[in-house]
C-alpha cells in the first residue's frame, strides 16, 4: 500500500474540461466576423440616407441590425467560451486580456458548471475591485486617538438609525440617517450620517439635529440641567462615506446660535461645515474593514 509523506502537498486537482469547447472555434469566429462586417456595411449604407429610405430599405436595415447583433454575440462567445479547452485556460485568457493589471484568482474553478458562469463571476470581482480602488482613493486618513478623542473608541460610542417620514417635517422625501454619539467630559459629540438618497433634502442637517434633540428629551428628563431649561454642550458633525466619485467627508457643523430648548436650530450657511481633515475610526462604518481583500469572493448565479 502506497503511503504519502505528511509533508507532501496534496495532488493538484486535474484540469476541468470545458463542456462548451469547440475545436473549430476559430472558423466559427471568422465566419461570424464576416457576417458582422457585411451587416455593418448594409447599416452604414442605409443610415447615410435614413430620412429617404423606402419601406423595403427600412426592413433591410432592421434585418441588418438583427444580423449584426447575432454575429457579434457569436464572435464574443467564440472568444470567451468556445476557444478554451479547460476552465483553467479560460481563467488564464481572462487575466491576460482584461485583468492583466490586477489578475483575478478564484479558489475553486470546479464549482462552476460552465465557463460562462466562471467569466461572469470573475468579471464581477474585477469590477468590484476597480470600484473599491476608486473608493479607497477617496478615503480620508483615520484620525489618531490623541487628535480626535471624542470618537477614538468604539466601546464608548452608541449608534442608532433613524428614518424621518416626509410628513414629519414636510420634506420632499423621507430622511434616512444614523447618529454616532459619544458623551465625554466636555459634553456630547454627535455625528450625523445621512444616506445619499437623503442628501437633496433641504435643511437636512438642521432637521436631523432637531430630530436628535427630540428623541433625546425622554432620556434627559431625569437630569438637572434639563429642568433648568439648559442643554449640555453638544457638538455636531456630518459624515459622508466615500464613493467612486466623491470624497469621504467628516466635518464639524457650525451653528449660528447656541442650542436652547424651544428655539429653532439654525445652521450657519450651507454647507454648514468646517473641515476636520480626517475621520475617526468609530465614525467610519464597518463596510470596508479589510479593503480589497473583502471582495475576493463571488456568488454563483448560474447564467443570470
Amino acid at each position: 500500500m502506497r503511503t504519502m509523506n505528511a509533508s507532501t502537498p496534496p495532488p493538484h486537482p486535474p484540469a476541468k474540461p470545458n463542456p462548451d469547447y469547440h475545436a473549430n472555434w476559430e472558423q466559427l469566429h471568422n465566419d461570424a466576423n464576416a457576417r458582422r462586417e457585411a451587416a455593418w456595411a448594409v447599416k452604414a449604407r442605409l443610415l447615410g440616407r435614413l430620412p429617404d429610405l423606402t419601406d423595403t430599405e427600412r426592413a433591410d436595415l432592421a434585418k441588418a441590425n438583427v444580423e449584426w447583433e447575432a454575429a457579434h454575440q457569436l464572435c464574443m462567445l467564440c472568444l470567451d467560451t468556445y476557444q478554451h479547452r479547460t476552465f483553467e485556460d479560460a481563467m488564464a485568457w481572462l487575466n491576460q486580456t482584461f485583468c492583466s493589471t490586477n489578475p483575478v484568482s478564484l479558489p475553486d474553478l470546479h464549482v462552476f458548471s460552465t465557463v460562462r458562469q466562471l467569466m461572469k463571476a470573475a468579471y464581477r470581482i474585477h469590477g468590484k475591485r476597480l470600484k473599491m480602488e476608486n473608493i479607497e482613493r477617496n478615503m480620508l486618513n483615520l484620525s489618531r486617538a490623541d487628535k480626535f478623542s471624542p470618537f477614538s473608541d468604539f466601546a464608548n460610542c452608541t449608534t442608532w438609525e433613524v428614518i424621518i417620514p416626509s410628513h414629519h417635517y414636510r420634506t420632499a422625501s423621507d430622511i434616512h440617517a444614523h447618529y454616532t454619539v459619544n458623551e465625554v467630559d466636555d459634553g456630547i459629540h454627535v455625528t450625523i450620517q445621512t444616506a445619499r438618497r437623503s442628501m437633496g433634502v433641504i435643511n437636512a442637517c438642521e432637521l436631523l439635529i432637531e430630530e436628535f434633540l427630540r428623541q433625546q428629551v425622554s432620556q434627559w428628563t431625569d437630569r438637572r440641567w434639563f429642568f433648568a431649561r439648559k442643554l449640555p454642550t453638544i457638538t455636531f458633525y456630518t459624515y459622508n462615506p466615500p464613493s467612486e466619485y466623491s470624497k469621504e467627508m467628516f466635518n464639524r457643523v457650525k451653528l449660528s446660535a447656541p442650542l436652547a430648548r424651544g428655539k429653532r436650530i439654525s445652521v450657519a450657511g450651507w454647507p454648514s461645515i468646517a473641515s476636520v481633515g480626517c475621520v475617526p475610526a468609530a465614525v467610519r462604518p464597518n463596510w470596508l474593514p479589510g479593503g480589497l481583500a473583502d471582495w475576493g469572493t463571488f456568488d454563483d448565479d448560474a447564467d443570470t
